[in-house]
């Protein structure tokens, strides 16, 4: 039986191999928020960012906490980090019709929070069918952007030091405008998060009243 889950196995490693080079080539297209969701606390725009296209907090060593979502590994630094909880069973509020990745609220910080499935936001579609229910994966949620969203994942991995030369900076964020960079040493994505939460938030206030719109980046 070990032997047959072997093939599997390697066809997984490779999938996420080929997804994280596309990462480095800035291919795949920026998120597509079509749907209406309960409305989420003001995030500012975020600062220009410094020298070579990295925010201000990557122009020194910096700190970040690793965590994955369906195999992939991704890292918020720590200065934009508002906090971590264990995920428990009821602690999100199901709201009805909305789109699969749009888990819910939750109670954090004496306020609601919208809470995302974070591997159906940043994993190709072809391999978003092939992920497992979430109720059967997710184990953690990472609050950023002062506390207004939370990006709900599979694991908590390590918190590691970075040096600024240590990343790949994206010198342009036409698409995935998330993605500050990548830390090739971990083989993981660097994110921005007051600009992923720049990102949901824009595809809310894009939204008519009706409730649908179709949102070219």
């Amino acid at each position: 039986m070990e032997h047959e889950k072997l093939p599997a196995l390697v066809a997984e490693k490779d999938a996420l191999s080929v997804y994280f080079e596309a990462l480095l080539r800035e291919a795949p297209p920026e998120l597509n928020l079509d749907v209406a969701m309960a409305p989420a606390a003001a995030v500012p725009v975020p600062a220009v960012p410094g020298s070579e296209g990295r925010p201000a907090w990557g122009e020194q060593t910096f700190q970040a906490l690793l965590f994955k979502v369906a195999g992939l590994t991704l890292a918020v630094p720590l200065v934009e980090l508002s906090g971590v909880q264990e995920w428990q069973d009821g602690m999100v509020t199901p709201m009805p019709g909305h789109v699969s990745w749009y888990l819910g609220l939750t109670q954090y910080r004496e306020r609601s929070v919208p809470v995302v499935d974070t591997a159906l936001l940043v994993m190709p579609e072809e391999r978003q069918a092939s992920l497992v229910p979430w109720q059967e994966r997710l184990r953690h949620v990472v609050f950023i952007a002062d506390g207004s969203w939370g990006l709900a994942c599979d694991e908590l991995a390590q918190v590691v030091t970075l040096r600024p030369e240590e990343v790949r900076w994206r010198t342009s964020r036409t698409k995935r405008r998330w993605l500050a960079g990548t830390v090739i040493e971990h083989m993981c994505a660097l994110l921005d998060p007051p600009v992923f939460a720049d990102v949901l938030v824009s595809g809310i206030e894009s939204l008519p009243q009706s409730g649908m719109q179709d949102e070219d980046e």
